[in-house]
């Protein structure tokens, strides 16, 4: 149980890095959404193939909350994620994630 409380708080914590760096850009790279997408996929791909690869679900679950709050307007009228290409990316993370939290639900990553 403890562990699926600290991978949703690791995907709350994941999900908010994410959506605060996903528009940051290094001389024109868009390096904060190679970071937001690359930190997001990599931690649930590593839960996905630890023993417990159902704690992945956890994850995915803090995560997508955080996100689905985050995508819902501000009292300024405006949204933290804007419809561009950085804002869509991140929402394919999204999806990505939710597909990887599906297969973890099957069982073990092991393969015979």
């Amino acid at each position: 149980m403890l562990r699926h409380v600290a991978a949703a708080v690791l995907g709350l914590a994941v999900c908010l890095a994410s959506v605060v760096v996903h528009r940051s850009r290094l001389a024109g790279f868009p390096a904060g959404l190679v970071l937001a997408v690359g930190a997001t996929l990599v931690t649930a791909w590593w839960l996905r193939t630890s023993s417990r690869p159902r704690v992945t679900v956890s994850y995915a679950a803090g995560w997508l909350l955080l996100f689905a709050l985050a995508l819902q307007p501000r009292a300024e009228g405006d949204y933290a994620l804007a419809s561009d290409l950085e804002g869509y990316a991140l929402m394919g993370a999204g999806l990505v994630l939710g597909i990887l939290a599906l297969t973890a639900l099957t069982g073990s990553s092991r393969t015979a």
